[in-house]
């Protein structure tokens, strides 16, 4: 039992490493803007429901769509979050990102048991959406964890795989 309790933080933590954005802007929407563009109806009460999802009464708004229909001509945009206190929609834009993942959780399986560029390219579509996928590898960290390393960058188009 004693060896259970010892090992269950282990197995239920991971952690991003390093999440380093080369930022070009961050925009800014009140949440009553998001959901009057998004939704048909008036939103009078309006619900934080995670970090990336607003309810304006009662239709759930991806905030992600909202800032890549927003921000269709930035050819830069990156992500979008929720900030609670602020009560705005953040839309991320950059040039560059570096991204290190320690694979420790169980359910982290499906994404670490995946080659390298796969699992980049999945985590490309939550941080880095129209950045190209330039570096992608499994290292071992000096504590012998396995490490997911993807670097996104924006290439010239004469470099872009068609």
């Amino acid at each position: 039992m004693i060896f259970l309790i010892i090992l269950i933080p282990f197995f239920s933590f991971a952690h991003i490493v390093q999440d380093d954005v080369s930022l070009t802007e961050k925009s800014r929407f009140p949440f009553k803007t998001v959901c009057s563009e998004m939704v048909s109806h008036d939103s009078p009460l309006i619900d934080v429901v995670s970090g990336t999802v607003l309810d304006c009464m009662g239709k759930k708004i991806l905030v992600g769509n909202f800032c890549e229909k927003k921000l269709a001509a930035d050819p830069y945009y990156l992500r979008a979050y929720l900030d609670k206190e602020a009560k705005e929609a953040v839309c991320v834009s950059g040039k560059k990102v570096l991204f290190k993942y320690q694979c420790v959780k169980i359910s982290d399986r499906p994404l670490c048991s995946q080659t390298a560029k796969k699992s980049c390219l999945h985590i490309r579509e939550k941080l880095a959406k129209r950045l190209d996928l330039v570096h992608a590898s499994f290292v071992k960290s000096e504590k012998g964890i396995k490490q997911l390393n993807c670097f996104f960058e924006s290439l010239p188009l004469s470099e872009k795989s068609i």
